[in-house]
């Protein structure tokens, strides 16, 4: 009697080399999905490496400002140039090509200019005030591990699309009030640039504020005037000086 051996119909379509790279690739698979996952010291030293190789950044913004439940919305452009320059216009909501604010810092000092007004208040900026800043919520960037403790938050949203999540809360030995302050950056992976900064405060009185600021249009190290963030006081505007006080 003949001894006749099965053989399975879908393994004789495949040679042992082949067999071979479809486990390789399952096991690369499986590697992948039990990859550890970045932490937040992570994520933040991947921005920070980024940031500190930028000389300059820029970018449209949207400011979505919550002050007790009433709510504005301003639009705008921004750029900064380290370690504390800045020139921030704010644009009319219905004529984008018409500024209603202007800020400068330029090392020293910060100058706000309201053309509707015709009227500048120019504010002596302390020591503190000259680190490198993070645009956007004006925090130093020297001092963010030192002086806050970092979460990621989980966003369902934002987390398919390689955006993090960044809080931000100060700690113990910066606090000298009751108010509570929270910090958020979304970092997007790869490019490791802000795409959005967010602040929460909430003072003794209970008063809450909060603002987002989405950013759009976003570039670094462009060729800037070298004398974009000096400020020139407009002819015949009232200048108050608030840099005694």
């Amino acid at each position: 009697m003949t001894r006749r051996t099965y053989r399975s119909p879908v393994l004789m379509k495949f040679t042992w080399v082949q067999i071979l790279i479809l486990a390789a690739a399952l096991v690369s698979v499986l590697c992948v999905r039990n990859a550890h996952p970045q932490t937040v010291d992570e994520i933040f030293q991947n921005f920070k490496k980024t940031f500190d190789k930028s000389e300059n950044f820029s970018a449209n913004f949207e400011e979505t400002t919550l002050i007790s439940n009433r709510k504005s919305v301003a639009r705008g452009r921004f750029i900064f140039g380290k370690p504390n320059l800045l020139r921030k216009e704010y644009l009319d909501q219905k004529d984008a090509s018409k500024v209603v604010q202007t800020t400068v810092l330029d090392g020293t000092y910060a100058w706000t200019y309201t053309p509707l007004l015709n009227q500048v208040n120019k504010i002596k900026r302390n020591e503190s005030d000259r680190k490198v800043l993070i645009p956007g919520i004006s925090a130093s960037l020297e001092d963010v591990q030192m002086n806050y403790d970092m979460v990621l938050v989980p966003d369902e949203f934002a987390n398919p699309k390689g955006i993090h999540q960044i809080e931000l809360t100060p700690k113990d030995h910066i606090v000298n009030t009751n108010a509570k302050k929270t910090l958020r950056i979304w970092v997007k992976s790869g490019e490791w640039l802000p795409v959005q900064f967010g602040y929460e405060s909430e003072l003794e009185d209970g008063t809450r504020r909060s603002a987002i600021v989405a950013l759009t249009d976003i570039q670094r190290d462009i060729e800037i005037a070298p004398d974009l963030f000096k400020f020139v006081v407009p002819k015949d505007a009232e200048v108050i000086d608030l840099s005694e006080n």
